[in-house]
């Protein structure tokens, strides 16, 4: 009786570990393929991904530093803009590429049956391995103003990992959204712009309430990837602003900031993902 139970119990695990492996297999290979698309037929192939970073640093350092000038001497300023540049590209990328993931995947779902949640996965997984080439830019630039990096960086992989669960969530959202409403698609590209300008990425944070804009300062702590950002960049340079909150205290809203979006994601994604076949 026992060896009976035992035996129809391995036939149940078995497809459900087949279907893991398989969704696994395929999701290493979009991300290979998501590589090889984007630096097909590029001379520097996947060095963009260190220049890039650069070459918007340099960019955005001339005009913010000398047109708009912007007062900021705790560090060089070209380290501020880098940091919070690299850092909301993950969110950026992660989720503009998801928008469209489960659309674009159409062909695969209807011939195969599939993990849809693997399609807006990848996009992530992808700007969070492109994240590691920039690292290498930062430490450019850091070497460059002859800046070492705080101890605390040891906790950057545990940011990055709250990050990516961040923008999993959103992912999920948005992705399972745009198959029912298509104009999700158009107005994510406008949201994330405004995002972009609204996180303190090229404009000290302080500077807000300095000019009077203190309703600003106030309303800009909700966002939770000013958090992210500001984090990063305490764990990286080990200096803080005056507005700054503690790095424990950081890390605790970005871990709520980053469960509840993946909840919400995931609860969205999986009420509506057996739907996808009708609208895609």
């Amino acid at each position: 009786m026992g060896q009976n139970t035992s035996i129809v119990n391995a036939k149940n695990t078995k497809p459900d570990s087949q279907r893991q492996n398989n969704s696994l297999y395929l999701l290493t290979n979009l991300v290979s393929k998501e590589f090889k698309l984007k630096y097909r037929r590029s001379v520097l192939g996947v060095l963009w991904s260190l220049l890039n970073p650069l070459l918007m640093m340099i960019v955005m350092a001339l005009i913010f530093s000398n047109i708009f000038r912007f007062s900021f001497d705790l560090y060089p300023f070209a380290v501020y803009l880098i940091l919070g540049q690299t850092l909301f590209a993950v969110f950026q990328d992660g989720t503009n590429g998801a928008v469209r993931s489960i659309i674009d995947a159409a062909p695969l779902i209807k011939k195969v049956h599939v993990e849809k949640m693997v399609f807006p996965t990848e996009k992530v997984l992808f700007a969070v391995v492109n994240f590691g080439f920039s690292l290498i830019a930062i430490a450019l630039v850091m070497l460059y103003f002859g800046m070492v990096p705080s101890w605390h960086i040891v906790f950057v992989p545990v940011l990055v990992l709250l990050l990516a669960a961040f923008t999993l969530g959103i992912a999920y959202l948005v992705s399972a959204l745009t198959v029912f409403f298509r104009d999700i698609e158009h107005l994510w590209s406008v949201l994330i712009t405004v995002w972009f300008y609204f996180t303190p990425i090229f404009w000290p944070y302080d500077a807000l309430a300095n000019n009077g804009l203190s309703w600003v300062f106030t309303l800009v702590q909700v966002n939770p990837m000013y958090h992210f950002v500001a984090c990063f960049r305490q764990l990286v340079t080990g200096y803080s602003l005056p507005s700054d909150l503690a790095v424990t205290t950081e890390f605790g809203i970005c871990a709520v900031c980053a469960v509840a979006a993946l909840l919400v994601g995931l609860l969205v994604f999986k009420k509506l993902e057996k739907k996808f076949i009708l609208y895609i």
